[in-house]
């Protein structure tokens, strides 16, 4: 089944047009439906409205808090000029951003997210989004663009961080069909053959051979630097455009606390990342 259903999540920041821009080139490349989700609950403004405040004064500050909602809802429609209008939906949620993301997220094929940013401006602190989360609450797969990042996901080099784990294979299952799209893939492991722990008869490098994606194997050494820093300098150098990899094979609790690959991977990584958990 391909890719026929996209959701992104846009909230007029930097990352966010940077996500925008990488679902219209999925929505064009599929010919896919695509739904842009504006979800912005919480708001600080909206929150000084009291019970005794006179009408025109609790309208004026509604219109103060929607002027940047439309605007944003505006901005989404001038980059997705070019998807056709029966494909194209919008989305304006008032709710938790997200348990909103996170909630429709479960029902697309695949969420495109910007990284995690604060808003500049002041009162604005209600719309972030926290990839990594919806990515471990959603159960689905969410591919994360760095702000400013214009290329595209296909026929490119991608690369696979592979540990044998669940969420790797996750990762790996929902990812095949980008795989397919690409010059060529990369198992990379880190520390370890990325054959290690093969079963006999099979292992991720047959897999992917029968899929026809042309793919070589890599061992990066364990050094003194993170895992996260090794595979994004590793992406780097090798001139990559997509990773992929599974999200939080530990807990978010542990590594929100102590640091972990997930959450420094989607803060810090320069090409999108596809994970799943």
């Amino acid at each position: 089944m391909s890719i026929k259903n996209i959701l992104v999540a846009y909230n007029g920041l930097p990352g966010s047009g940077a996500a925008l821009h990488g679902a219209v080139k999925m929505q064009q490349y599929y010919d896919a439906h695509l739904t842009g989700l504006f979800a912005h609950g919480g708001s600080t403004l909206s929150g000084q409205i009291k019970p005794w405040m006179p009408q025109k004064v609790r309208d004026a500050i509604m219109d103060v808090e929607n002027q940047p909602n439309e605007e944003i809802a505006k901005s989404f429609k001038e980059i997705c000029a070019n998807v056709p209008v029966e494909k194209l939906h919008w989305i304006d949620s008032g709710d938790s951003v997200q348990q909103t993301v996170t909630a429709y997220a479960r029902l697309f094929d695949i969420t495109v997210l910007g990284m995690h940013e604060t808003p500049q401006a002041p009162g604005r602190s209600h719309i972030e989004i926290y990839p990594d989360r919806v990515t471990f609450d959603s159960g689905r797969p969410v591919m994360i663009f760095p702000a400013g990042y214009r290329g595209s996901v296909f026929n490119n080099k991608a690369v696979v961080a592979w540990d044998g784990g669940r969420a790797a294979a996750r990762a790996l299952a929902d990812a095949m069909q980008i795989l397919e799209t690409e010059t060529s893939v990369e198992i990379v492991s880190v520390g370890r053959s990325p054959l290690a722990g093969s079963l006999p008869g099979v292992n991720v490098q047959t897999v992917l051979d029968r899929h026809d994606v042309e793919v070589t194997l890599t061992e990066l050494p364990r050094g003194r630097k993170t895992i996260a820093d090794t595979l994004v300098e590793h992406c780097d150098t090798t001139g990559a455009g997509l990773l992929v990899m599974g999200a939080y094979e530990h807990s978010p609790l542990r590594e929100g606390l102590i640091g972990g690959v997930t959450h420094d991977i989607a803060l810090h990584a320069k090409i999108p990342v596809l994970m799943s958990h």
